[in-house]
């Protein structure tokens, strides 16, 4: 038995060091620690109807009738009628009533299938001012080297009834009676 004692460590070999990477799933998949939770960024997505605003909306016999402006070109008016097809591919999904007609939001699914909301917005719902007329009595002003424009005036062949000569020629005064006082 000694001699089996002494021949083990002459056959023995100096250990090797083993490189770094042999170990690596012990500190990557250890079953005692809790791998770090990954943060999810989430994305805000852009609404397909950023560029539309809300311009009427009403219940009608099938769904809701809704009108659409485009704010860069508010010529652009999308009508979206229950069940029929539009150019854009909008479908009304949901509209909710605030409590006065400012507070309407409706969704609208685009073909894409996302849904964006519209809202009113009161830059667009106000009614542009009219230019002010010129007074009547003023002529245009001409420019130097400017021909002077002639007013048109309508042809027409009717004329003014004449004064009978019982009244002397004076035109006829009308008079308005006032209400009786109380």
């Amino acid at each position: 038995m000694v001699g089996l004692i002494l021949v083990l460590p002459l056959g023995a070999q100096v250990p090797k060091k083993q490189p770094l990477g042999r170990y690596s799933e012990l500190w990557t998949k250890s079953a005692f620690t809790i791998p770090p939770i990954k943060e999810v960024v989430e994305i805000e997505e852009e609404n397909p109807l950023e560029e539309y605003t809300l311009a009427g909306a009403c219940e009608v016999e099938g769904g809701w009738f809704v009108v659409l402006i485009n704010k860069k070109e508010r010529d652009k008016r999308i009508r979206l009628h229950p069940g029929e097809k539009n150019e854009e591919g909008f479908e009304v999904v949901k509209v909710d009533r605030g409590s006065s007609y400012m507070d309407t939001r409706v969704e609208i699914k685009n073909r894409s299938g996302k849904i964006g909301a519209v809202e009113y917005d009161e830059k667009f719902i106000v009614l542009k001012k009219a230019t002010p007329r010129a007074p009547a009595g003023k002529q245009p002003t001409v420019k130097p080297g400017q021909k002077p424009t002639t007013p048109q005036r309508p042809t027409t062949t009717s004329k003014r009834p004449s004064t009978s000569s019982s009244s002397g020629g004076k035109p006829r005064v009308r008079r308005i009676p006032s209400p009786p006082s109380r």
